[in-house]
């Protein structure tokens, strides 16, 4: 598929069912890789295992995500991104289901799931949008897209301990399992509509190494690669560790800390929608992307002055802020790598752009780990990590000047 503006073909009842449900298999996909660490302490406990091999398990998770990135625009082509978001959510319902087994192995097994589940829903994700987006209204689509991730955290955060509590951990698992399963019957209304370009004939032998030239081959994208890797890195340093350092540093309640955390979170939710639109309003995805860069920064120089005795409100201030710029870049990211990749090849470029991304993930909390074993303290930690964010500024200042052309 093309980056053309939408076609008269694609309604507006279309294009809102179809935003409904690639954001659906957002959420799911992003629940159901945390729901272990939601549940780590039952979790743990049943397997007789320490609380902290959750930190193995999401790099695990990860792990999956970027082998998936490899091939999830073959995936796509091939099966068309409908059909290719719905064998994510299956995927997701067979590894929870598997991750239930009270078995060290079977929750490797289904964590591995979850990442290859996870890696496989953007880069169809990102085709679907390209298609019903057009060029005033391209990064408010995408951005509303990855409003999933986030509100997948809200919900796994809110709904698992609760149920892992009342009914037992493994209930927890298949009520996430049951979520999954339902969204994947629920967009199969739109596999008829939205997968006609579809091409069966797709080969993956030999085809992966074509889609990593890809990437390799195109400097924008190389350059959002490593915008991406670093921006990633920061955004799960800060989120992976916002409840320890709220607890062991500011003297925050474990309740309030996680309050502090939801902070972050739809911070992240109000970001991707707002930053989205003002891409969209000033024409300019550069230029919004700078923001939130400088912005981040400037959360990190505040978080760094946080103190324990500050008023709450301050606080959960501070963090909003680092929310809304840290974890609110994604939506106008992913929309500029689908405007910037080939014709047809929305998919292969997403899949490509998000490996160095997802190895930012597994980084970022890796590197926050060793900055604070020699600092001692993760307000400080985090300022250094944001070191990332003020270097990922000048790629992104080099986009825009070679993307200028293309519109």
């Amino acid at each position: 598929m093309n980056n053309e503006p939408a076609t008269p073909e694609i309604t507006s009842k279309l294009a809102f069912f179809t935003i409904t449900g690639v954001t659906a298999v957002q959420v799911i996909a992003t629940m159901a890789m945390l729901i272990p660490a939601a549940i780590a302490p039952e979790l743990a406990r049943a397997l007789d295992l320490p609380v902290s091999m959750i930190g193995f398990q999401i790099s695990l998770a990860y792990v999956g995500a970027t082998l998936m990135s490899l091939a999830a625009g073959l995936v796509q082509r091939r099966l068309g991104a409908v059909r290719a978001n719905q064998v994510a959510a299956f995927v997701i319902v067979t590894s929870l289901s598997l991750i239930s087994i009270p078995h060290a192995a079977a929750l490797g097994t289904g964590t591995v799931g979850l990442g290859i589940a996870y890696g496989l829903t953007n880069p169809a994700a990102a085709h679907l949008m390209m298609k019903i987006a057009t060029g005033a209204n391209r990064n408010l689509i995408f951005s509303i897209k990855q409003t999933g991730q986030p509100l997948g955290g809200v919900i796994a955060g809110l709904l698992a301990p609760p149920i892992a509590v009342a009914f037992g951990w493994q209930w927890a698992l298949l009520a996430g399992a049951g979520l999954a399963f339902v969204v994947m019957l629920a967009i199969q209304p739109l596999r008829g509509p939205m997968d006609g370009d579809r091409d069966p004939t797709t080969k993956f032998r030999g085809a992966v190494l074509r889609d990593v030239g890809l990437l390799l081959s195109m400097k924008n994208l190389r350059y959002l690669a490593l915008v991406g890797l670093c921006l990633a890195a920061v955004q799960l340093a800060l989120m992976g560790f916002a409840v320890a350092m709220l607890t062991e540093e500011i003297g925050l309640t474990l309740v309030t800390a996680g309050v502090g955390l939801a902070v972050i979170q739809v911070a992240g939710v109000i970001g991707r929608i707002g930053w989205g639109a003002v891409a969209d309003r000033i024409g300019s995805a550069r230029r919004t992307m700078i923001a939130t860069q400088v912005i981040s920064i400037a959360a990190a120089v505040a978080t760094a002055m946080l103190a324990p005795g500050m008023p709450t409100a301050l606080i959960f201030g501070v963090l909003f802020l680092f929310g809304i710029s840290a974890v609110g870049w994604n939506g106008v990211f992913m929309a500029e790598v689908a405007r910037l990749a080939p014709e047809g090849r929305i998919g292969s470029a997403t899949g490509g752009v998000l490996v160095p991304v997802f190895i930012g993930v597994m980084i970022g909390p890796m590197l926050l780990t060793g900055v604070h074993e020699m600092l001692g303290s993760y307000t400080l930690s985090l300022l250094v990590i944001s070191g990332l964010t003020a270097i990922s500024i000048l790629p992104t200042m080099v986009i825009g000047r070679t993307a200028s052309k293309k519109s």
